[in-house]
């Protein structure tokens, strides 16, 4: 009877170990979900008029950008790892980049990433242009407000 409770502690515990390994998982998650999904962005792209439809736009396109900077910075830190000590030094001599575990893989990922996310940030730019345009658009529609005339006249201006 001693020996069932250590084990049920220990199936307890792996149990307890294992959902706390998927925590930092779904909070990452959380935090890389695009503020908008790629259906409402091809929606958007056909459809902006608004600044605030623009500026969501250029927000996914900032968020992209970010998630692809971190890629290429992880590329670049696993290609200097892989220059260090090589996994499969004749794989790669052989394959090349296509091989996938190698100095040259990982740099032209890094390069292939940094080159999306600069073209991502332009494109973030280029809609909160137009956001902007359209705001000024939007305040030269507004009719303008009245303007209240002087009553003054040349004989009282003397007084």
């Amino acid at each position: 009877m001693k020996a069932a409770r250590p084990n049920s502690l220990v199936v307890l515990m792996i149990v307890f170990l294992a959902l706390l390994s998927f925590a930092p998982a779904y909070s990452a998650a959380a935090e890389t979900n695009p503020t908008l999904s790629k259906k409402e962005l091809k929606v958007l792209l056909k459809s902006a008029r608004t600044p605030a439809e623009h500026l969501s736009v250029a927000a996914y396109y900032r968020q992209e950008a970010q998630q692809l900077n971190a890629s290429s910075k992880q590329h670049f830190e696993l290609a200097a790892t892989y220059a260090k000590d090589p996994p499969f030094p004749a794989m790669e001599a052989k394959h090349g980049d296509a091989f996938g575990q190698g100095a040259n893989h990982c740099r032209k990922w890094a390069k292939l990433d940094a080159e999306q996310a600069d073209k991502a940030t332009k494109l973030a730019g280029l809609h909160e242009d137009m956001a902007r345009k359209a705001e000024l658009k939007a305040a030269d529609s507004q009719p303008l407000a009245p303007v209240a005339r002087a009553t003054t006249t040349f004989s009282s201006m003397g007084k």
